[in-house]
């Protein structure tokens, strides 16, 4: 079926609600000042963002923490205080690593189209949920596993799990992650999108 007629899916449709909301508009003009001046223009921004590779350079720096969370909570699923020292070691690893990939994310998102940026916010949102939810699960892991560590780590996991949904509509839908021109059109002029 073309494109052009195949049903809207209901995470489409929540995308575009996204898009369009006033308040994620609002908060994103309140942050549009104070992060395009700290991140805006220069050499920094420039690496953040990644221009020396031809694409953002956010997508690459989320694997760390994601796959920190990840096997942290797997961990805590599978093996639970047996593995108390790795799982500690990877949420720790998690906090760490979150703070590069906040700022170049960031510092694309002051680039960015109106629209993405009011996703972007949302986004934003859920990386924070899942950055505060690290430091809580790490500094309760250095007392020892806990239920409530575990809990923590799986907090973590499902805000960027969720926010990983938002960045992937910013990357593959808004079109934004790349700082290149394509070398051919052939993948947009010829590629299927009918599923």
């Amino acid at each position: 079926m073309p494109a052009s007629r195949a049903a809207r899916t209901s995470t489409t449709a929540f995308m575009e609600r996204l898009e369009q909301s006033e308040s994620l508009g609002r908060a994103a003009e309140e942050m549009a000042k104070p992060m395009g001046s700290l991140l805006g223009e220069g050499p920094v921004s420039d690496a953040l963002r990644g221009r020396p590779l031809g694409h953002a350079l956010h997508p690459v720096l989320v694997q760390v923490p994601i796959g920190a969370v990840l096997s942290a909570a797997v961990l805590d699923v599978v093996q639970g205080r047996k593995a108390q020292a790795q799982s500690r070691l990877l949420m720790g690893l998690a906090w760490v690593t979150l703070a590069p990939a906040a700022l170049s994310g960031w510092a694309e998102w002051v680039h960015a189209d109106e629209r993405t940026q009011r996703v972007g916010i949302a986004h934003a949102g859920l990386n924070a949920t899942a950055a505060v939810a690290s430091a809580r699960s790490y500094l309760t892991r250095r007392r020892g596993w806990s239920p409530a560590a575990a809990a923590l780590t799986g907090v973590a996991a499902a805000a960027l799990s969720a926010g990983g949904v938002l960045g992937g509509h910013m990357s593959l839908v808004r079109k934004y992650a790349s700082h290149d021109r394509p070398s051919d059109s052939e993948g947009v002029t010829k590629g299927r999108f009918d599923g």
